[in-house]
């Protein structure tokens, strides 16, 4: 019997872990006759369709997510017609808390299956092979004779070292371009009201030798991130400490992404995170709100001088990309407190500030307890439109603010810009990204696709003309965008329309060929060949006010500066000397700061 185990995933890069756990733990229970196909949600339908139809197969299961079920119950419509005839059965987080109500919504389902598919998978496509309805089995719910019979049971696997490796047979580089997801616990000790990951009170692990015996996988096949789908990687200090010791001293270039909670960050925690490698870890944790009244109506509880101090080591470390969470439209938080909780998150100087907009799930507790309290799209993924506190307008505003945000500061591109025009909103920094979003609006770069260097023109205009920037300051924020220019685009796209240009040729080309000289900027500097020199290097000057306001990351020259900047393949590297005309600067090493590779 012939089965398809299909999803659709939100993106290319994505791949789906839980197609892998229920295709191994059918080959593991003696079922070789299932296979796996994985789509995205921008593929055409038709052409998923034709895809799916050429497989054949007597049965077919759709793993649902916020992100995919109206597409998915789309397909499966388009499916019905052309294969009449196939059983066609759900599961997923999406379905499995509505199980009834999805059968009653949707005559083309005929079975959904709920909760943890390893074992009741494997059970179901042996039922109907020996012409059973497989209704009996525990978390099945299906439409038999015209009837909604089963239970709604949300299955579980109590002992996760009995499921096999979800990757065992992988051929890994047909993942090289892709995110490789894997978990080594399930379940949530906390009870967070807009999740469903705590809805148990329990939190199942895998084996310590078993995970470090499978990240080994991984690690030989020469993957370069392991993306780790524990909701709260670090609740348990036997499980999780031995999983980083591990990371830490591994010899090849993987990267190891860990969702946390700050708050129960130990001590210990750290002085292990320090150990780690440059690049070897990042963090992802949920601030969510820093608004009381909020927090403790979703069940949140943010111990903020710990949190605030255990950001303060992780940033002074310079080793790891630390990635924060805030929600709008949670219970209570109004427009204001809001941007409290966003200044209080940017405070913490994170590399990443993901704004996320609440999605009502179905299950959830936010869902329930608050019916008269929200708007929102009633379709997956059920993002909020407005709530009682925050008004459409100002949601819809946020959309484009997150927006903005992405492009210029969660993107990395204008470091130095934006650190230097955080001084003329210190009193509320949010007002700048709300002020760079009305230019934006303006602008009607809402509506268009817009590159690079326009990018880079509006984020100039907007200083000119939109900004709380006297004049004075406009030629260090030109030098300081031109670095970031220069810096993240390396090289490809020059600052020309900033007036950029760099130092007199008389100067650098006398100064290129003094390999001793140019060494303690550049290590192991020699010189080639002209051609190599001006695809590889620049140097240009920046006033004594540029100089300053960039001396907090390299060490400043006496009198007038240049910048000299390297590529190579890990990105442009820079460092600050004396001009030609102030003679020869000092020879010691200044190092690099966390922004010195980009």
């Amino acid at each position: 019997m012939k089965t398809l185990l299909t999803t659709l995933n939100a993106k290319y890069v994505q791949s789906s872990l839980a197609l892998r756990c229920l295709r191994t733990a059918c080959l593991h229970a003696g079922r070789t006759d299932v296979v796996t196909a994985e789509y995205t949600i921008n593929h055409n339908a038709y052409d998923i369709l034709r895809h799916i139809y050429q497989f054949h197969a007597e049965v077919i299961g759709f793993s649902c997510y916020i992100w995919n079920i109206e597409m998915t119950c789309r397909i499966i419509t388009l499916i019905r017609q052309v294969m009449p005839h196939v059983c066609i059965f759900v599961g997923g987080p999406e379905v499995s808390y509505t199980a009834r109500e999805v059968l009653d919504d949707h005559p083309d389902i005929d079975y959904v299956l709920q909760g943890e598919g390893e074992r009741i998978v494997p059970a179901f496509l042996r039922a109907l092979e020996e012409g059973r309805d497989g209704t009996d089995i525990p978390g099945v719910l299906g439409r038999v004779a015209g009837e909604i019979r089963g239970n709604e049971v949300f299955a579980e696997v109590a002992d996760l070292d009995t499921l096999p490796f979800p990757y065992e047979g992988e051929d890994f580089s047909q993942l090289a371009h892709k995110i490789i997801y894997y978990e080594s616990s399930r379940g949530c000790p906390f009870h967070c009201q807009y999740c469903l990951s705590g809805m148990s009170d329990t939190v199942r692990f895998r084996s310590v030798p078993l995970v470090l015996s499978e990240l080994e996988q991984f690690v030989a096949a020469g993957v370069h991130q392991v993306k780790f789908v524990d909701r709260t990687f670090n609740c348990n200090p036997r499980h999780h400490r031995p999983l980083i010791e591990y990371m830490i001293h591994v010899q090849k270039p993987v990267n190891f992404h860990l969702e946390i909670e700050p708050g129960v960050l130990t001590d210990d925690d750290l002085d292990l995170l320090a150990r780690a490698p440059k690049g070897r870890i990042q963090l992802e944790m949920g601030i969510q709100s820093t608004y009381e009244p909020t927090l403790k109506a979703i069940h949140r509880h943010n111990d903020w001088p710990r949190i605030t101090a255990i950001m303060k080591k992780l940033t002074a470390l310079h080793t790891m990309h630390l990635h924060l969470d805030l929600i709008v439209g949670l219970p209570y938080e109004d427009y204001d407190h809001l941007q409290q909780s966003f200044n209080d998150i940017y405070a913490l100087r994170p590399d990443k500030l993901q704004i996320g907009f609440l999605k009502l799930l179905k299950g959830s507790g936010i869902r329930r307890d608050y019916p008269d309290d929200y708007r929102y799209d009633p379709c997956g993924p059920y993002e909020v439109l407005a709530t009682t506190w925050l008004p459409y307008e100002k949601v819809q505003f946020l959309k484009v603010l997150e927006d903005v945000f992405e492009r210029t500061y969660n993107s990395g591109k204008f470091f130095y810009t934006l650190r230097y025009l955080e001084r003329f909103y210190a009193d509320n920094i949010f007002r700048l990204y709300e002020a760079m979003t009305r230019s934006w609006l303006k602008a009607g770069n809402d509506r268009i696709a817009v590159a690079d260097k326009a990018l880079c023109h509006f984020l100039w205009d907007f200083i000119c003309h939109d900004a709380r920037v006297p004049a004075p300051a406009h030629r260090v924020l030109k030098e300081l965008l031109s670095l970031d220019m220069l810096i993240t685009f390396r090289f490809r796209l020059l600052p020309d329309f900033l007036g950029w240009q760099e130092a007199p040729r008389k100067d650098t080309d006398r100064l290129f060929r003094e390999e001793e000289r140019l060494r303690p900027y550049i290590g192991n500097y020699r010189f080639t060949n002209w051609r190599d020199i001006k695809m590889r290097y620049r140097i240009w000057p920046v006033c004594d006010r540029t100089k300053e306001a960039l001396s907090c990351y390299r060490h400043a020259p006496a009198g007038h500066a240049w910048i000299i900047s390297f590529k190579d393949d890990e990105g442009i590297s820079w460092q600050m000397m004396a001009a030609a005309a102030d003679g020869r600067q000092e020879t010691e090493d200044t190092g690099k700061d966390c922004h010195g590779t980009i």
